[in-house]
C-alpha cells in the first residue's frame, strides 16, 4: 500500500543535519512518485520540543536513577550524572510548562496529518560516527550545548507519540547506511508499516551482511 501524500523535511526545523545524510533521505522520499504520491516538502510546527525534552527527560533521569546517584555516583557516565543532577533542579512551573508544550506538539502532529498521510527525514543528522565516540556534539559547522541536542530529530517526534521507524535507505560515498524516519498518523502503526514495506521494495537496497575491513 502506498501513500497518497507525503511529507519531507530534512530537519523538522529543530536540528542541524549533515548535507549528505539530508541529501540521500531526499532522494529515497522522491522515490514514492514512482508510487503514485505527491511528495512536498513540510512539517508540523515542533517549536519547544527541545525545552519539553530537555525537562522531561530529567525528570526521568532523576526519578529513575535516584538510588545510583546516591549509592554508586563513582559508576556513572558524566553523562548520565549531569541529567540526574539537572533533574533534580527542576521546578514545579518548568514541569508545568513542558507539559503544555508537548500537548501542543501532539495537537500539532495530528492536525499535520489531517493533510498528509506520511512524514519522512533522516533517522539521524550524521553518517554513523566512531564505536569510541561518546556522543555527537557537532552538525554542519553547529556545536551543542548538551549530548542530547544531535537527537532532536527523534525526540520531536517521540515527544508526540506518532509512530516512527527506521528505514535503511541508502549510503554515503564512505559506505556507511542511512536511515530514513518515517513518520505516520497517531494510532496508525499498520498503514506505516504498509507504506515501510512499499519504499523497501521499490529502493531494492542490498542489505546483505557487510563484510568485515581491518582497521574499522
Amino acid at each position: 500500500m502506498a501513500p497518497r501524500r507525503v511529507a519531507y523535511s530534512r530537519d523538522l526545523g529543530v536540528t542541524p543535519v549533515d548535507p549528505e545524510v539530508a541529501a540521500i533521505c531526499a532522494a529515497a522520499a522522491r522515490r514514492f512518485e514512482a508510487l503514485g504520491a505527491t511528495v512536498e516538502e513540510a512539517h508540523p510546527d515542533l517549536d519547544g520540543a527541545h525545552e519539553a525534552f530537555q525537562t522531561l527527560r530529567a525528570i526521568s533521569f532523576a526519578t529513575g536513577h535516584a538510588d545510583e546517584y546516591a549509592g554508586q555516583r563513582d559508576k556513572l557516565k558524566p553523562d548520565v550524572i549531569w541529567n540526574i543532577e539537572k533533574g533534580f533542579k527542576i521546578t514545579g512551573e518548568q514541569v508545568a510548562r513542558a507539559n503544555r508544550l508537548r500537548a501542543r506538539l501532539v495537537a500539532n502532529m495530528a492536525a499535520f496529518f489531517d493533510t498528509y498521510d506520511l512524514l519522512l527525514t533522516p533517522a539521524t543528522i550524521v553518517p554513523p560516527f566512531p564505536v569510541g565516540d561518546r556522543t555527537v556534539m557537532q552538525c554542519d559547522g553547529q556545536v551543542f550545548e548538551t549530548y542530547i541536542d544531535w537527537l532532536a530529530i527523534v525526540f520531536a517526534v517521540t515527544l508526540t507519540s506518532a509512530p516512527a521507524l527506521s528505514l535503511p535507505c541508502g549510503f554515503t560515498g564512505d559506505g556507511l547506511p542511512v536511515g530514513l524516519q518515517m513518520v505516520g498518523p497517531l494510532r496508525a502503526e499498520g498503514p506505516l508499516l504498509s507504506y515501510a514495506a512499499a519504499l523497501e521494495a521499490e529502493l531494492g537496497l542490498d542489505l546483505g551482511p557487510i563484510d568485515p575491513r581491518e582497521g574499522q
